[in-house]
């Protein structure tokens, strides 16, 4: 499937080239979490550009069908499909969202013990006044 233009075309429902998008996009998706669970930076810059751009042809589809006049809806088992996979997309998105954030608190927690910086509140000294450590560790520590 070719994406990139706004106009549809005639012969495909607008419903048809949502599933098909949305299916490529579910694709896309995966290979965003595997970038992620990967550690590939490349990859998933790559992978992030794909769904971008996916998700904007899918804002043009609803955008000319919502501008569409309304018919009898012959379409509705596939509008479901459509929605079904839609909502998949977002429960894929949402997971690796929190994957993302996951990642993100290892490796804060990481340059903290790499810089000397703590997340955690200070601590109380002997003279019971707060501290925090100063100074980096050496990566085995972490």
């Amino acid at each position: 499937m070719a994406h990139g233009t706004a106009a549809l075309d005639c012969a495909i429902t607008p419903w048809e080239d949502l599933v098909a998008t949305g299916e490529e996009l579910l694709g896309v998706l995966d290979d965003e979490r595997d970038a992620l669970l990967g550690r590939d930076p490349a990859l998933l810059e790559r992978t992030v550009a794909r769904k971008l751009a996916l998700l904007g042809f899918v804002e043009e589809i609803l955008k000319a069908h919502a501008a569409a006049p309304r018919g009898p809806d012959v379409d509705a088992p596939l509008r479901a499909r459509a929605n079904a996979v839609l909502e998949e997309a977002v429960r894929r998105n949402e997971l690796n969202a929190r994957i993302a954030a996951q990642r993100e608190v290892g490796i804060r927690k990481a340059l903290d013990v790499l810089t000397g910086r703590h997340a955690a509140p200070s601590l109380y000294g002997p003279a019971g006044r707060s501290a925090t450590a100063r100074g980096g560790q050496a990566i085995g520590v972490a």
